[in-house]
């Protein structure tokens, strides 16, 4: 069975003595209640609200819940912490408990506390009533106010809200009440009637005459407390008239007063110097003040109802004075014990709140008796606990009622401080915990443990604000040292969380740094043995970024697997979720997996809008954007970048060289070179200015590109140099794949065939050896010239073909090396292979079709007509019958293709998809246009590749038709040409032994093509 927590008295509903049950206002409220789900009780002071809201849920007989405001709700966080401590002692199972508002929440509070209060009203079974007592101690500018709104709206069916305080709601409630969701319950209806002051005046002073009773009444005009103080006057003698003075609180002073006077010493004593505590089990009132009768007066006063309220909780029950009592009792207490004593009892009460678990009356307490060095040990006490919490709003409060010269001795105080900062005021965490560490550091020895962790706080500033990376080379030093010194950083845990940090730091800032791996070994070690699977997550992705950045993909995924099932498992909070699905996004970015990294994307959007966690939402969407472009889906490509326009001016500047460097790509792959100019400058200088080298050099090279692409060769080779400065001192396989790749087809595009070769050779190699199919700035036509180039030289040949498969890159021609969905041999002998085998197809079944392919090559292969290809094949049929000829024979030669892609019919006209098919046709005629255009260095080559693709004449087996006749000439002519250049270089070169030879190969594989008049003197002797 699991063990049942302490109950808080804020939590816990007061207990009755002596109350009178006022059927009247119950009715009231049951009415209410029916039309209306949330009811505002108010009212001045000691007129009975509290009273009124424990007495009618005993009436109703609903489930409920209590909770009793106070000043420290002003924290939401503080709020929500103990309201889910309530909503634990309803002892109903919950699949996970209600979250805390941790610093992700702050941005989306309405999000957060819609969710929480649904999260809340389930645990709860209609009908059944939650209680705010005491909502007039929240502070106007307080955001509770927008928490209480959104948590009244929420109330289902059944439910209701009884809202307790001294004044009207605030305006944030004005629309609920105007729409009647809220009513109220006024000091004009919760004033004592006639019959009510009589029959309490009788319960408490049997005998009371009727004159007497209206007197009471009159005196009294239906205000309790007034009425309970004139009862208790009349006890200690005659009942005289309550002064006529301007508030309630001095009627109440003066009653009070009359009767305090009348008390015996001891009791006077034990309630003025109990009065300091804002609640009190009877131990800590006996400890306090020594009265060993403690217990015996604090349950008298309950029992007689005289303005102490019993709240059951555990392991003791505790006791509450009215506000107006404790008001009267500190007032007096400052008029009658000296200051000095006054200060020893806050100073009592407060380590006794302290022992009790009650850091927030203990610190307060500490803050009124102005005994700061105990505040600030008990805040670096409790500074882990409230931030684990969620509180880190009020532990910044503490810390700031503290007075400046102290915190200088107190460095754990201002380090918890900035802790609580870091995602909300990230520069102002830095700041702090850069204070922090210089405070711990001049202590000297002893101190190490606090340097260590205020140096990986200030490191986790920088890098929620991503704006100066060179700021983080002072902490990573100080890490370095205390590695190298064996420092102990702390429990599994804490140590897992500092080389986390130390590891993105690294990664960022420092990425040659040859120890990376060993960090991120050590910090999945230390989550390991931490029991947080939240931490585990957290640390999980964050050490996936960095094996990702550094290319080790398939350990990145492992890492991204593991945080999946862990989050499959439960108990993961929002945030991490978050973080794993940003991750998973960037994974997909990285590794051209588009739609799971689109996926990721969505999923992790889902959770941030339905969670109002926004903190990863910039980087959700650019991982979204490079995954897209990486696929060339422009349109989706588009449409995300739309959604980030708007977030980017506030996005730190890490995050805005992402966006720029996307922008610049889309531009490129749309031809739009002037924005694409533009882009990436902004990237490079954004890149410089925040210290992150992997980015400066992956922006520079992408900038060289566009500027080549620019014709500015000179400033190209500007950024390419000083690219290859930086990332010659970056152990980094992936990055130096992208460079080389990138360097490669530039260098060949503009005559620099050596180092081109050279720097293509070497970037395959290292994406073979490490299964590299994609990077950031992936352009397809660069990659299609460096790939087809590639084969041509028999570079990496396996690993090309797979690379051009998996990434379905088209060349820019008919390389005949490219690894073809299908082959069509035209020239001589047909042939079409499909994937390197012999396509079947010679039946007289397939004639036809094969008829419709040979003339859409014969015709050029693109946007050939129907009417023309009918034309062709079905002369002598009429219009209706040759389109169902034509439509016939197409479906099965996709049908014998096995590929309709193959095929492309478009507003009547076909085409050969040049994606899918390389026709030997065309790579002739593309080759023999180079060998036209070509000077001395390249003739020969080009030449022996033409002769070496010419087989035979234009579809040598078939009859002579008319549709191929053409087709047959133009080739047998651009034969002629080319062969005759070739000879006559040959014969001017002294070959002629080489010229014969080719000349008469020509006339064996096609006679029709050389005259012997024009041909034979260009090989024999003139």
């Amino acid at each position: 069975m699991k063990p049942r927590r302490a109950a808080l008295g804020k939590t816990t509903r007061p207990r009755l003595a002596g109350v009178l049950a006022r059927r009247r206002l119950f009715a009231m409220l049951d009415e209410r209640r029916e039309a209306s789900p949330v009811i505002w009780i108010a009212g001045p002071p000691g007129c009975g609200k509290t009273t009124l809201a424990a007495s009618y849920l005993d009436h109703a007989r609903i489930a409920s819940l209590w909770y009793q405001l106070d000043e420290g709700d002003a924290d939401p966080a503080t709020f929500f912490y103990y309201l889910r401590l309530a909503a634990e002692e309803l002892g109903q199972s919950a699949a996970e408990p209600l979250p805390l508002l941790a610093p992700e929440y702050h941005a989306a509070l309405a999000v957060f506390t819609r969710r929480y209060f649904q999260a809340l009203y389930a645990l709860l079974e209609p009908p059944f009533a939650v209680v705010f007592d005491g909502y007039h101690e929240i502070p106007a500018s307080s955001e509770l106010h927008e928490v209480m709104r959104v948590a009244l709206g929420e109330l289902p069916q059944g439910g209701c809200a009884l809202i307790v305080s001294r004044g009207d709601p605030p305006a944030s409630l004005a629309r609920l009440r105007a729409n009647r969701t809220l009513v109220m319950l006024g000091w004009e209806d919760l004033r004592l009637t006639r019959e009510e002051t009589k029959e309490i005046a009788l319960e408490r002073r049997p005998g009371l005459d009727a004159e007497t009773l209206e007197g009471v009444y009159t005196s009294t005009q239906g205000w309790a407390a007034g009425l309970v103080l004139m009862l208790e006057q009349a006890k200690l003698g005659a009942l005289g008239e309550a002064p006529d003075l301007a508030t309630s609180q001095l009627v109440f002073d003066y009653l009070a007063g009359e009767i305090f006077q009348k008390s015996d010493a001891a009791t006077q004593e034990f309630l003025l110097r109990t009065a300091c505590l804002p609640q009190m089990s009877a131990s800590m009132a006996r400890s306090l003040t020594g009265e060993e009768r403690a217990a015996a007066i604090l349950e008298g006063l309950h029992r007689n109802n005289y303005f102490v309220a019993l709240r059951e909780a555990r392991p003791e029950p505790l006791y509450q004075y009215h506000p107006m009592f404790r008001e009267f009792l500190l007032a007096r207490a400052q008029e009658t014990l000296p200051k000095d004593l006054r200060r020893r009892l806050q100073r009592s009460a407060a380590a006794l709140a302290a022992q009790a678990g009650r850091s927030d009356d203990a610190l307060a307490l500490y803050r009124e008796s102005h005994d700061w060095d105990e505040m600030a040990r008990l805040i670096e006490a409790e500074g882990p606990a409230m931030l684990e919490q969620g509180r880190g709003e009020t532990l910044r409060h503490w810390v700031e009622d503290l007075p400046p010269e102290l915190l200088e001795r107190y460095p754990w105080a201002i380090y918890w401080a900035a802790a609580s900062q870091a995602q909300l005021a990230p520069r102002e965490a830095r700041l702090a915990h850069e204070r922090a560490f210089e405070l711990f550091r001049a202590r000297g020895e002893g101190n190490a443990h606090g340097m260590i962790l205020a140096a990986a706080g200030a490191m986790d500033a920088i890098l929620y604000e991503l704006d100066d990376l060179s700021l983080l080379d002072r902490w990573i030093a100080v890490l370095d040292e205390a590695a190298a010194a064996g420092a102990r950083i702390g429990p599994p845990a804490v140590e897992a969380r500092v080389a986390a940090s130390m590891v993105f730091a690294l990664t960022l800032r420092k990425p040659q740094r040859p120890d990376i791996e060993q960090w991120v070994e050590r910090a999945l070690g230390c989550a390991r043995h931490a029991a947080e699977p939240n931490l585990q997550m957290s640390v999980g992705m964050l050490c996936a970024l960095t094996l990702m950045w550094t290319g080790l993909h398939p350990r990145a995924a492992q890492l991204i697997e593991q945080a999946r099932r862990a989050a499959a498992a439960g108990g993961v909070s929002p945030f991490p979720r978050i973080t794993l699905e940003n991750v998973a996004a960037m994974h997909g970015m990285l590794t051209a997996q588009y739609e799971p990294g689109l996926q990721a994307m969505r999923e992790g959007l889902e959770i941030a809008r339905a969670t109002g966690v926004h903190t990863w939402t910039f980087q959700l969407l650019v991982h979204g954007y490079g995954t897209a472009l990486g696929a060339g889906d422009l349109e989706t490509a588009a449409a995300i970048a739309k959604e980030l326009t708007p977030l980017a001016p506030q996005a730190g500047r890490l995050s805005q060289v992402f966006y720029h460097h996307f922008q610049g790509w889309e531009a490129m792959l749309r031809k739009d070179l002037m924005r694409a100019l533009q882009m990436e400058k902004t990237a490079v200088r954004l890149a410089v200015e925040v210290g992150c080298p992997y980015f400066e050099a992956l922006c520079r090279l992408a900038l060289a590109q566009v500027l080549l692409e620019c014709g500015d060769q000179r400033k190209c080779i500007a950024q390419l140099q000083r690219m290859r400065a930086i990332v010659r001192d970056i152990p980094n396989r992936h990055l130096e794949f992208t460079c080389l790749l990138g360097f490669a087809d530039m260098a060949l595009a503009h005559g620099r065939p050596r180092p081109g070769l050279k720097a293509l050779r070497l970037g395959l190699e290292i994406g073979r050896q490490y299964g590299y199919q994609h990077f950031l700035w992936w352009w397809p036509a660069a990659m299609s010239r460096v790939c087809a180039r590639a084969l041509e030289e028999g570079i990496e040949s396996d690993y090309v073909r797979t690379l051009i498969r998996e990434r379905r890159l088209i060349p820019e021609g008919p390389v005949e090396a490219w690894p073809w969905m299908f082959r069509i041999y035209t020239l001589g002998p047909f042939r079409i292979e499909r994937h390197g085998e012999v396509l079947g197809g010679s039946g007289k079944a397939q004639r036809r079709p094969l008829e419709l392919l040979k003339v859409l090559i014969a015709y050029g292969g693109e946007k050939v007509s129907e009417s023309r290809i009918v034309d062709a094949l079905w002369p002598r049929i009429d219009g209706d019958s040759a389109h169902r000829s034509f439509t016939s024979t197409l479906h099965r030669l996709r049908k014998l293709l096995g590929e309709d892609r193959a095929i492309v019919l478009h507003e009547g006209k076909l085409t050969l998809d040049r994606r899918y098919v390389w026709v030997d046709a065309w790579a002739f005629d593309a080759l023999a246009t180079r060998l036209e255009a070509s000077d001395g260095s390249q003739f020969e080559r080009l030449a022996e590749r033409l002769l070496a693709l010419y087989r035979g004449p234009f579809l040598a087996d078939d009859a002579d038709c008319a549709w191929y006749l053409p087709a047959r000439s133009r080739m047998r002519a651009r034969l002629a040409r080319a062969v005759g250049r070739v000879l006559r270089h040959w014969q001017d070169s002294g070959q002629r032994d080489r010229a014969l030879g080719c000349y008469q190969s020509c006339l064996e594989l096609d006679p029709g093509a050389f005259e012997e008049s024009r041909f034979k003197p260009l090989v024999t002797d003139r």
